[in-house]
């Protein structure tokens, strides 16, 4: 169920807007006929979009959305205008409206047009807090990955296009600093163990299967780390990628096994 708030000075209109929303739609209407009222309600309650007309008495629609703004409220906001009137609309998405409207002599239009725009916005709103919660999990979990994630260009001059935040851990050099291939990475790994980390990278670029090969690194402090590196080829028009990750062995050796094991 979409639950929206209408925000109008007009008292029939509400009326009507929520009975054709309301009816059959899956959609949950509460009215409000000023601003002040509509943020009272918004005190108490939580609303999947807003929809407030601009031409109302006292506080405007615009002047409401920037109280809502204000509150820290990111409800999805439409705002709704006379036709012709570009001045409003302009300022509207300028002080964060996500979408706007324009008002129609014909009444079944402009309701269908807001229902589909309503639904619209809830779906994406919805898709990207799904996103946001994915990536605070990804998040998460690259904080206590011991090791760095990454995207290496083979052709040509090997090129680091990506290192995670772990890279500083791992090997002493910040991410950028890899990026930028000051140092380049290749030259971090132990010369004895380069030829064949290029062997199985290459065989998998050729197969486009995944891969793992265990190596040694050198640090930024002069030591040694044993790591294992394992990823995909991935072929793109800017030359041969290879996308994965680099675990550090040494890390997962030394850590304390749990009591009782």
């Amino acid at each position: 169920m979409i639950s929206i708030l209408l925000v109008d000075d007009e008292v029939q209109f509400l009326e009507v807007t929520r009975m054709f929303l309301e009816k059959g739609r899956g959609i949950r209407v509460t009215c409000a006929n000023s601003g002040e009222q509509a943020l009272e309600l918004l005190g108490n309650h939580k609303f999947d979009a807003i929809i407030s007309d601009y031409a109302m008495p006292g506080m405007n629609g615009i002047e409401f959305m920037k109280q809502v703004k204000a509150m820290g409220d990111d409800t999805p906001f439409i705002i709704f205008t006379g036709k012709g009137r570009q001045d409003v609309v302009i300022d509207a998405l300028n002080f964060g409206a996500d979408l706007y409207l324009e008002k129609s002599p014909d009444p079944r239009t402009q309701f269908s047009e807001m229902m589909q725009k309503v639904k619209n916005i809830v779906a994406i709103r919805a898709d990207i807090q799904v996103a946001r919660e994915k990536m605070k999990i990804f998040s998460s979990v690259m904080e206590r990955f011991p090791g760095m994630i990454f995207r290496i260009r083979l052709t040509g001059k090997e090129t680091v296009l990506f290192a995670s935040a772990g890279a500083y851990l791992l090997t002493g050099y910040p991410a950028d600093d890899l990026v930028s291939g000051d140092p380049p990475f290749s030259q971090l790994i132990v010369q004895e163990d380069r030829n064949r980390v290029d062997e199985v990278r290459r065989s998998a670029l050729q197969s486009g299967d995944t891969y793992h090969v265990q190596y040694r690194l050198n640090t930024r402090s002069g030591g040694e780390k044993r790591v294992m590196e394992g990823g995909i080829a991935v072929r793109e028009s800017g030359g041969e990628v290879l996308e994965g990750y680099i675990l550090d062995l040494d890390c997962i050796c030394h850590e304390s096994p749990a009591p009782g094991l």
